[in-house]
């Protein structure tokens, strides 16, 4: 238990350390190409969950449009078959 806190602790130092060190350095320079390519990489995320809402709206009006041609095959069946008992 007691290594698994070191660890942690150490990687939390190990952290901090290099977020000093990169900003004193590069003047932040390699957050703000991180920044960049997380912008970036949300942006296809967001498009992606768009085409898919788009492609869940078709198929979910696909489904229901197929429920009601079924449904409505039944009834004209159930329709005709309460003619006939006549």
């Amino acid at each position: 238990m007691f290594k698994l806190l070191r660890r942690l602790v150490c990687l939390i130092v190990i952290a901090v350390i290099t977020f000093v060190m990169l900003s004193l350095w590069s003047g932040g320079e390699g957050f703000r190409w991180f920044g960049k390519r997380l912008k970036q990489q949300s942006d296809r995320v967001g498009e992606k969950a768009d085409m898919l809402k788009v492609k869940g709206e078709r198929a979910l009006k696909a489904i229901e449009d197929m429920r009601d041609r079924i449904r409505g095959k039944k009834e004209e069946k159930s329709g005709d078959r309460g003619g006939e008992s006549h």
